[in-house]
């Protein structure tokens, strides 16, 4: 599971690059290059992200345990979640040549719509609630399967807040990471992997048949459903048999830092963007190339921060201080 959130990260790095670049006006000549990139990346990353936090995730059997992890939960994933939406749109303000500007005022809202990227701390929270709450009625494995089922359909046929539309929305990716970790399956057998990419064709054909919009397979829809969800047994399929190599170890080492990976990227991102592109380096390729360097390693240079100073750590885990200060 590690490597499986070290290289996810990694993915998501790399479509927000390609993603800043394609909205960034001259690069119109590269825009299908882009879209099949973003359209191939979107589609799994964040499904697979979720579906990691539901591999981990671990009932509670009573009301005080139940809030107990949620407090611990909000503490940890709202401070980072706060910190940052700070952080984004001041460097939005500041930095010049942004895609899409947040105003000053969205930051009023922030527990009404996350910000930009920031909206996966927001909506995962919310799945941790609603999921905990079903397990503490003691709702069976495949009863629940079947609510959530039909709580996305919900959240696609019904207008309703955003709090409500994207936790009944992504629930399900969260739910089949759960799901993984809880039935036998056999990884080793190949037929699964040759079903699941025969499911995955079927998917793509649908979501791509006329539709002018195929490649915007960030959001989960009715139309990308099969697509998304069947990424991620393939995903798990692909962290079964990845062998022990450097490149394994690399990346399971870097799974741990995933979440400080996730928050940093994308302002670096965006400042990297427009830096490289102030002085001279407005090749498509070495455009997108340096951007991904530069960001990637000014995050992990960010990860060792954390383990060298207490400040920055309480940044991206504030609950084990908060918790140090009470004792």
């Amino acid at each position: 599971m590690d490597f499986g959130k070290g290289i996810t990260i990694l993915f998501v790095m790399l479509v927000h690059v390609i993603e800043g670049v394609y909205k960034t006006s001259g690069y119109e000549n590269y825009d299908s290059i882009s879209k099949i990139l973003m359209a191939i990346i979107f589609t799994f990353i964040m499904p697979v992200f979720f579906a990691l936090s539901g591999y981990l995730y671990h009932g509670s059997n009573n009301v005080r345990t139940y809030l107990t992890g949620l407090g611990k939960k909000a503490v940890n994933l709202f401070i980072p979640y706060i910190i940052f939406s700070v952080v984004y749109v001041v460097l939005q303000h500041f930095g010049g040549n942004v895609n899409n500007l947040y105003s000053w005022n969205s930051l009023i809202y922030i527990f009404e719509k996350p910000i930009g990227y920031l909206w996966f701390l927001y909506v995962l929270f919310f799945i941790f609630v609603f999921v905990g709450f079903l397990d503490l009625l003691n709702v069976g494995v495949y009863a629940q399967l079947i609510i959530y089922l039909l709580s996305f359909i919900a959240s696609q046929v019904i207008n309703m807040p955003y709090i409500f539309r994207s936790t009944l929305t992504w629930v399900i990716c969260f739910y089949v990471g759960y799901l993984l970790k809880n039935i036998t399956i056999n990884w080793e057998n190949k037929k699964i992997l040759i079903i699941l990419v025969v499911l995955l064709c079927i998917g793509c054909i649908y979501q791509y048949n006329g539709n002018t919009d195929w490649f915007h397979t960030n959001v989960l829809s009715l139309n990308n459903f099969i697509t998304k969800i069947i990424s991620i047994p393939i995903a798990f399929y692909y962290f079964n048999h990845k062998k022990n190599t450097t490149f394994f170890r690399y990346f399971k080492g870097l799974g741990k830092y995933s979440l400080i990976i996730y928050l940093v990227h994308a302002p670096v991102t965006s400042i990297i963007r427009v830096l490289l592109l102030r002085i001279g380096f407005t090749n498509y390729f070495v455009l997108i190339l340096g951007i991904s360097v530069i960001t990637w390693f000014i995050s992990l240079f960010v990860c060792w921060l954390s383990n060298r100073y207490t400040l920055i750590d309480a940044v991206f885990s504030p609950y084990k201080y908060i918790r140090s200060v009470k004792k």
